[in-house]
């Protein structure tokens, strides 16, 4: 489980698309604090740096303190981050309010280990992954990763969501049935198959001419 990252969160009077554009150039991000305790939205700003350094690792399941404006603390999650198509900085915030003993639904990458061992990635297979993995859990429980172990695995074999082992207390949402993990046949083998058919083919053309040369020489000696 992540550890809980602190935020500060500092007041914002003023909205709009030409207030949000002087707050970025600042080096502060926009956002909102938002949840089923919170009676009306807070808006704020963060410190632009602060954020990247949260987006740039595992922020859908990152656990945060949020200190508010008043002087409250108050845990959240980044529920979404909008970002700016080209540099990737950050645009907007939104900050979902955890409420302990309350279930939420959140994401959870996914994460493969074992590749070393997997006889079908060995014999030239490729792994697909799922990227993450929605699941229902205690805001305390919020794992950082879901991990999947894949050293078990020949090119075919997939692993499904019913045969995952997830921590207590967190629930995948997903169909059963649906897959995390699968071996599939890489191009290269695929393109190697016929390639080495028709290098037979010629070995065969060849060896056939050859005798149908020695059978036509020894027509014409006679």
């Amino acid at each position: 489980m992540a550890d809980v990252v602190t935020l500060v969160m500092e007041s914002r009077d003023k909205t709009g698309k030409g207030e949000n554009g002087r707050l970025r150039r600042a080096g502060y991000v926009p956002c909102i604090l938002y949840g089923p305790e919170v009676k009306e939205n807070i808006k704020g700003k963060l410190n632009m740096r602060e954020v990247e350094k949260i987006l740039a690792g595992r922020w859908e399941s990152t656990r945060l303190t949020v200190k508010l404006p008043d002087g409250s603390e108050e845990l959240c999650l980044i529920r979404e981050a909008q970002r700016h198509p080209l540099t990737d900085m950050p645009l907007h915030v939104d900050l979902l309010h955890l409420v302990r003993g309350h279930k939420i639904t959140v994401n959870i990458p996914v994460e493969a280990t074992g590749r070393e061992n997997s006889q079908g990635i060995k014999d030239g297979g490729v792994l697909e992954v799922a990227h993450e993995l929605e699941v229902e859990t205690l805001p305390m429980s919020i794992p950082d990763v879901i991990t999947v172990d894949v050293s078990g695995l020949n090119v075919g074999d997939a692993i499904h969501v019913k045969d995952l082992v997830l921590p207590e207390g967190v629930e995948a949402l997903a169909d059963p049935e649906e897959v995390v993990a699968i071996v599939v046949t890489s191009r290269g083998v695929e393109d190697a198959a016929p390639e080495e058919e028709a290098t037979a083919a010629a070995d065969v053309e060849v060896v056939a001419k050859g005798k149908a040369a020695k059978e036509d020489d020894s027509e014409e000696k006679k």
